[in-house]
């Protein structure tokens, strides 16, 4: 499932495998890209490559589609670290 890619993902970064975990990341976005995990994914991707406004832009989106508060209100603290221009994978 996205979730479970997802956290994969987040599990190999905090292993220090980044670029295996940008290819999980790519996989996600790719088979659930309407998702809240798809579109924190492709957050992931844009804000490793430097795109701060557009890994913002697919942060909301997934804050938009996130189904709790509690989830919405994480992605807005990844949203405040992107919009100031700081990289979400660090």
């Amino acid at each position: 499932t996205a979730v479970q890619l997802y956290s994969y993902g987040r599990g190999l970064q905090f292993k220090k495998q980044g670029p295996e975990a940008m290819e999980i990341f790519k996989s996600v976005a790719k088979r659930f890209p309407q998702t809240v995990y798809g579109h924190l994914a492709q957050a992931r991707i844009k804000s490793s490559a430097g795109d701060f406004a557009g890994a913002a832009s697919e942060a909301t989106q997934a804050q938009n589609a996130a189904p709790t508060d509690a989830q919405k209100q994480s992605i807005k603290a990844l949203i405040d670290r992107l919009q100031s221009k700081q990289d979400i994978n660090k």
